[in-house]
């Protein structure tokens, strides 16, 4: 039994990365760095020509001051392809706040008509992506039609805000099946909620999270999250943070040496995924 769930799983990665190659993870994480700028400012980031992506709204819910920015990519013949909605992570003390609500409460808000019993999720994300989810409703639904994939991406707060508004999503819409991709984001549920997205929810949907081990809030907070009974939802793939690659479980990954050893400290660290900046600006 062991062997064969292992072998699933194999197959499941191998599935979900097939299905995203590194360029496209590489303009996901683009994406979720230019959804720390508003609109006006993200002509002066050199990510914003490097990803071709065409930012078509930016909503922002005025309870939690958690936002978005709906991005659209069309191919090499102007043909609509991918709607992406990449959530900003942490840029002011609110979020900051939501970070900290970190008890596990009843996951009634996520628009599911059936939850488990005993499903439980992180209290600051479900209400930040219940206040973000009225905001990216409309907008959602006016524009979805014309776009063949539906991708939801974010790093770090936006990450989790990423996930539970994708489950909002599917719960609402009968449009293109939803993925998640996420780049240095906290896990948010117990393992009752993370088999119900799995399994239900999000069925069928590609969840990739990217992690690297020099990320301080995912190392240092491992200890907590397992306390509490967090786990993963997605499928967990490590990358570089200084250059666009992805290791395939098992592969070989480059031995960093530190004077710190194998001990993650810089938060700018936090910031750093697939060769991008991917933070709040200090003066933009």
């Amino acid at each position: 039994v062991a062997v064969a769930i292992l072998y699933f799983l194999q197959l499941t990665v191998s599935s979900a990365f097939s299905s995203f190659s590194e360029s496209t993870l590489e303009r996901l994480v683009q994406a979720s760095s230019l959804s720390y700028l508003s609109m006006e400012k993200m002509a002066s980031s050199p990510y914003y020509e490097a990803c071709n992506l065409e930012p078509l709204m930016q909503v922002v819910d005025s309870e939690s001051e958690s936002g978005a920015t709906i991005f659209g990519a069309s191919d090499d013949y102007g043909v609509q392809q991918k709607l992406i909605v990449a959530c900003r992570g942490s840029a002011n003390p609110k979020n900051f706040g939501t970070n900290l609500k970190f008890n596990l409460v009843p996951a009634t808000r996520l628009s599911q008509n059936y939850i488990p019993d005993n499903a439980m999720v992180h209290e600051g994300f479900q209400t930040a992506s219940v206040g973000l989810w009225k905001e990216l409703s409309r907008p959602l639904e006016q524009l979805v039609s014309s776009y063949s994939e539906v991708v939801f991406t974010g790093h770090s707060l936006g990450a989790a805000t990423a996930l539970l508004c994708a489950t909002h999503y599917n719960a609402s819409y009968k449009g293109p099946s939803p993925s998640v991709i996420t780049f240095g984001g906290p896990k948010l549920c117990n393992s009752v909620l993370a088999r119900h997205l799995r399994n239900e929810a999000l069925e069928g949907c590609n969840i990739l999270h990217l992690v690297h081990p020099s990320d301080p809030v995912l190392a240092n907070n491992k200890k907590l999250w397992d306390s509490l009974g967090f786990e993963d939802v997605g499928i967990e793939l490590e990358c570089d943070p200084h250059s666009p690659t992805v290791y395939s479980q098992g592969g070989e990954k480059p031995q960093k040496k530190s004077p710190f050893g194998n001990f993650a400290w810089n938060i700018v660290d936090h910031c750093k995924y697939m060769g991008v900046f991917v933070g709040p600006r200090a003066f933009l």
